[in-house]
């Protein structure tokens, strides 16, 4: 790769020295994988006009007096793969192949921030690398680069409701330290949409620091931004945090035929668990408790069986035995009547020390409002073009297996003991 402004024998021996420390750590990825907590917020401002040109005029110009209009948090598992980055819920047993959309649902989402931008700029697509300047900013003096990357070139995809995936090129630059030549960050922008797609403008910010992973130092980022601007005056805004860094091997799995110690089940212990049958009802109640203020969709939950379940006059499920799951959605709606909506998924049974699968269908889900609820004042991307503005469909976006609640809160959301649900076995 070559700078255009090569007669700058410094800058260009700066840019080898960056590509060739990025080449190094982008070898190393598949070897990691980061806790990715993503916040994502809706925005609307009143239409000026029809056009892209005025839309993004528009939101340059008056973006700090526009109107949160949803938001919701997400706590993801992010690691590379042969293809494409992999994710899965915070602590789950393994990764999925499919697009980020498949795990999360709704809302505007994208990938490429955690290593597929840094694939794409320096492993072969970008060309018209330029030495800019060198930018003062609140890290010190940094050397500024930048770069095109041509459709014809471009592994960048996105799709909007239609599910037409549709590539496009796009522009950026990058920071580095001049005098140790580490990435600090990636800005990528792209304005190649169809104008029938209501999409005018999505702008990708990744910072990078050096993380100490065991005894090994290595480069990964800490922090990315996705901000969209749509024809209609919406903006979309993914403030992406990464934590929880950490080398990992094979595959994990999880066996539910052992003990807290990993030791295999007795055959004494297997025969005192007597099967739960179908169409048995569980009362249970959420502890520790869910806090808007900090939990997130992918976190895991912990639900209490209130009362015990007997069968033909034993009790094969005791008060205080814990059902596992997580928080598979957990968002809010603003506006006149601003509404949270929490999506919660049970998937193992604790009874007895021992744990086991369970699948439930939730009795009692739906509008909560007023019950037990304590308010306490190189990637792709899938673009979602309206604002939500409105309470969800309980039974079209109930997950598979767990129940969705609603509730009409303006501020934060708290679902404690004061919380109960009622759940059948299948």
């Amino acid at each position: 790769m070559v700078v255009t402004r090569a007669a700058d024998s410094a800058a260009q021996t700066l840019f080898n020295t960056i590509s060739h420390k990025v080449a190094n750590n982008v070898k190393n990825f598949p070897r990691y994988t980061c806790v990715q907590t993503i916040v994502r917020s809706q925005f609307q401002l009143p239409p000026v006009g029809s056009s892209c040109a005025s839309a993004i005029a528009n939101n340059d110009r008056n973006a700090k007096s526009a109107l949160l209009r949803w938001h919701d948090r997400l706590r993801l598992d992010v690691a590379v793969g042969e293809r494409s980055e992999m994710y899965s819920w915070a602590g789950a047993s393994q990764f999925e192949e499919g697009e980020i959309s498949e795990l999360i649902g709704k809302g505007t989402s994208g990938s490429g921030e955690f290593g597929s931008f840094l694939v794409s700029v320096f492993g072969g697509d970008a060309q018209d690398f330029r030495y800019e300047s060198e930018k003062e900013t609140p890290d010190g003096k940094l050397a500024l680069f930048s770069f095109v990357v041509p459709i014809a070139k471009s592994h960048y995809q996105y799709s909007t409701s239609t599910n037409r995936r549709t590539t496009v090129g796009y522009k950026g630059s990058f920071l580095a330290d001049p005098e140790t030549a580490d990435l600090r960050e990636l800005d990528v922008q792209t304005e190649e949409f169809p104008p029938s797609d209501g999409v005018c403008r999505v702008e990708d910010k990744i910072q990078y620091g050096q993380m100490k992973i065991g005894e090994n130092t290595f480069m990964l980022p800490k922090s990315a931004s996705m901000d969209v601007v749509y024809r209609n005056a919406t903006e979309s805004l993914n403030e992406t945090t990464f934590s929880g860094c950490r080398e990992y091997g094979a595959e994990s799995t999880i066996s539910f035929d052992v003990d807290e110690n990993g030791n295999p089940r007795s055959a004494a212990q297997k025969a005192e668990l007597k099967p739960v049958p179908p169409k048995t009802h569980l009362h249970v109640r959420i502890s520790p408790e869910i806090n808007s203020d900090k939990a997130a969709a992918g976190d895991p939950i912990v639900g209490v069986i209130t009362a015990p379940v007997k069968v033909k006059g034993e009790t094969i499920v005791r008060a205080g035995d814990k059902l596992h799951g997580r928080i598979v959605r957990l968002e809010q709606t603003m506006g006149a009547s601003p509404r949270w909506t929490v999506a919660i998924l049970f998937q193992t049974l604790e009874r007895n020390g021992t744990e086991e699968k369970i699948s439930l269908k939730p009795v009692d889900d739906g509008d909560r409002s007023g019950s037990g609820t304590m308010g306490r004042g190189g990637g792709r991307r899938e673009l979602e073009i309206s604002p939500v503005n409105n309470a969800p469909s309980i039974t079209s976006e109930r997950p598979a297996g767990g129940g969705i609640f609603s509730f009409a809160e303006p501020a934060n959301l708290i679902l404690g003991s004061h919380f109960e649900s009622e759940w059948e076995t299948r």
